[in-house]
């Protein structure tokens, strides 16, 4: 005897799922080719739908629940993918801004100017890579707190205005 469902019981001589093909579907004995026909089936015949919702129905309680919540387990991960993504976007981005002003800096610092250096300057001691980079990124940073000093600055001014404008407006109403 097979394990699964015979297909050719699954449906009667009007169409519709008989109830033997109904119990074999929530058993779970159909095989892939059966249960995908009776799912087919149940996505447009309404009566055979609620049959198969009152057969759900009048099971036990314990088998209409699931075993556990999964809905956290769920939010954690995609939490934590969110936070994968994010921090990949960010760490490349920070590299490739940290590579272009090293590019620049090695770009401005061109031979010309090199050779121009040692000629007026032949006894001058030689910097470190080490040296140079730390000089690059600390010139770096300066110019990143500039920039955002003056976006502060500037952010300061337009909420100044809009204040002033405010209370403008609330003199003139008065």
């Amino acid at each position: 005897m097979s394990l699964f469902f015979d297909n050719e019981k699954l449906f009667d001589a009007e169409g519709h799922l008989t109830d033997e093909g109904l119990y074999a579907l929530k058993d779970g004995t159909l095989d892939d080719l059966g249960a995908l026909e009776a799912a087919e089936h149940l996505s447009f015949c309404d009566y055979c739908l609620l049959r198969y919702t009152q057969l759900i129905d009048a099971a036990p309680a314990c088998l209409q629940e699931p075993m556990r919540d999964l809905i956290p387990q769920v939010q954690n991960l995609m939490r934590l993918r969110r936070f994968r993504i994010m921090t990949n976007r960010y760490v490349s981005a920070a590299a490739a801004v940290v590579l272009a002003f090293m590019l620049w800096g090695f770009a401005s610092m061109g031979a010309s100017q090199r050779m121009a250096q040692r000629a007026v300057e032949p006894q001058a001691p030689r910097v470190s890579f080490g040296q140079w980079l730390d000089t690059t990124v600390s010139g770096f940073y300066d110019g990143l707190n500039d920039t955002f000093s003056n976006f502060t600055l500037a952010a300061e001014n337009g909420l100044a205005q809009l204040q002033h404008h405010q209370n403008s407006d609330s003199a003139k109403g008065e």
